[in-house]
């Protein structure tokens, strides 16, 4: 998800997709990052809460819901399905009593 102005955000994905925001594949084993003007544009599609970029597991974290988005050849997968959760138990739900 996109928030703020669409015009810096699309600039920024058009320069991407046009190959200047990160060199051409070079074969190299590390996975490519994102691009970090891009994080202020991105959102969690959940929560709509600004996500972190965590650069040591290369995922989009939404520290509030405790989840991750993986971040594929410098492309973040948004998709609720393909994020991993990060806690053990997820967190109680508001109103319920704790025991």
């Amino acid at each position: 998800m996109l928030r703020g102005s669409g015009r810096g955000a699309a600039a920024v994905l058009r320069r991407w997709a046009s190959g200047g925001g990160q060199g051409s594949g070079s074969g190299s084993a590390r996975p490519q990052p994102l691009e970090p003007s891009l994080l202020r544009f991105l959102v969690c599609p959940l929560s709509k809460r600004p996500l972190r970029y965590e650069e040591a597991t290369n995922e989009l974290i939404n520290e509030e819901l405790g989840i991750a988005y993986p971040i594929i050849d410098g492309i973040p997968n948004m998709i609720p399905e393909a994020a991993r959760m990060t806690r053990k138990n997820p967190p109680p739900a508001e109103g319920s009593k704790q025991p």
